[in-house]
C-alpha cells in the first residue's frame, strides 16, 4: 500500500509537469525528480516518460526512462523487440544524475507496449528471462485491438503475480 501511494503521488505531479508538450521528456523527469526529493519523505520509484511524434512518413517515440524497463515494440509485420536504451537511475536517487533523451522512429501501424516490472519480475529467474517470455505472445496477439492486445499480454505474462502490473499500448495510426 504504501508503494501505491507514492506511485498516486508521483503519477499526479508527472500529469501537472508534462502539460506542456513542447518539454523534453528528459526535462520532465528531471524536474519530477527534484519535486518528489522535496517530498515529505523518501520515495524511490522507476518511471519513463513517453510522447509520440509525428514525422514525415512515420511517427517518432521521445522518451526518456529514469531506471524503467525498455519499451516493447511491435512492428506491423509482428516483429516484437525492446527499445534498449541508458534507462537513467530512478527517481529518487540524485536528481543531479543526467536523464538522457532517446527517439526512435516508428512505421504507422507500430505498437508500442509500457508496462511495470511484475508484467515480466519473477523469483524463480531473471529479469532479463521474463522479458524474453514476454516477447513470446506478442507476436501471436499482434494483430488483435490493442485492447485485447493488452489483456492477453497480461493473461499470459511471465511473471508471478506478487507485484504491480500495469500495461499501457497504442498503436501507431496510418498516416502521421
Amino acid at each position: 500500500m504504501p508503494a501505491a501511494a507514492v506511485m498516486s503521488q508521483v503519477r499526479n505531479m508527472l500529469r501537472a509537469l508534462f502539460s506542456d508538450r513542447r518539454t523534453p521528456p528528459s526535462d520532465v523527469l528531471r524536474q519530477l525528480d527534484v519535486t518528489v526529493a522535496a517530498g515529505p519523505g523518501p520515495a524511490v520509484t522507476t518511471v519513463l516518460v513517453a510522447r509520440v511524434e509525428p514525422g514525415k512518413e512515420d511517427w517518432v517515440l521521445h522518451w526518456c526512462s529514469a531506471g524503467h524497463l525498455p519499451p516493447l515494440v511491435i512492428m506491423p509485420d509482428g516483429q516484437a523487440g525492446y527499445l534498449l536504451h541508458e534507462p537513467g537511475v530512478p527517481l529518487g536517487v540524485d536528481p543531479a544524475l543526467p536523464c538522457p533523451d532517446h527517439r526512435r522512429r516508428l512505421p504507422p501501424g507500430t505498437t508500442v507496449v509500457l508496462f511495470t516490472d511484475g508484467l515480466a519480475e519473477h523469483p524463480a529467474h531473471s529479469i532479463d528471462e521474463g522479458m524474453d517470455a514476454l516477447l513470446e505472445p506478442a507476436p501471436v496477439h499482434a494483430e488483435l485491438p490493442v485492447e485485447d492486445l493488452v489483456h492477453a499480454l497480461a493473461d499470459h505474462h511471465p511473471g508471478d503475480g506478487r507485484d504491480d502490473m500495469a500495461v499501457l499500448a497504442l498503436r501507431l495510426p496510418a498516416e502521421a
